[in-house]
């Protein structure tokens, strides 16, 4: 994306395919500007799609994007427990 797109800018585009989730623009903290990439999460699956196909390669504030499905990070298992119990040996079984 343009170094002067910001995130309510990404949603607005986006919308247009559904609810847009979240929109985020990644920042480089030392320079204070974008990257010039960011992520959009929709509210269906389907929405998604629709965005990935019909957004590729479209103009967005003077800039060709690119679009592709990024799948979440598997690394923050949300339903786990955050503590472990100590294993059991067979004895105490």
């Amino acid at each position: 994306v343009s170094f002067s797109t910001t995130k309510e800018m990404l949603a607005d585009a986006f919308s247009q395919f559904g609810q847009v989730t979240k929109a985020t623009i990644i920042m480089d903290i030392g320079k204070n500007r974008s990257k010039g990439y960011g992520y959009m999460t929709s509210s269906t699956e389907e929405e998604a799609q629709k965005a990935l196909v019909d957004m590729n390669k479209m103009l967005l504030d003077v800039r060709v994007i690119f679009v592709d499905y990024v799948r979440p990070n598997r690394h923050y298992n949300t339903d786990a427990s955050l503590v472990r119990q100590p294993a059991q040996s067979p004895k105490e079984n």
